[in-house]
């Protein structure tokens, strides 16, 4: 097999310390009947309060960020492209 033809390296790959957590990310937006927009973010982090700086980081300064309790598996955060430190809509 040619280098054309093997697969592209896996860039998700998660280290056994690294987890990728759902964070639930709301902030002020007239246009929802609510009065809030809701989303919802992954991050590849050590520890779920890393993962709330990173998507803190990324998002609006009025945005409320809170964690779910969730957890990406390794395959689902592959699957999403998931790379270690950065936010990632979901």
């Amino acid at each position: 097999m040619s280098t054309a033809d093997s697969p592209a390296p896996d860039v998700a790959i998660i280290e056994p310390n690294q987890t990728a957590y759902i964070l639930k990310v709301s902030r002020p937006d007239d246009a929802e009947l609510s009065g809030r927009l809701v989303m919802f973010y992954a991050a590849i982090t050590t520890s779920e309060a890393d993962a709330l700086a990173v998507v803190r980081r990324a998002v609006k300064a009025d945005a409320d960020v809170e964690p779910t309790g969730v957890r990406l598996s390794q395959q689902t955060a592959s699957a999403l492209a998931l790379e270690a430190g950065l936010a990632r809509a979901l």
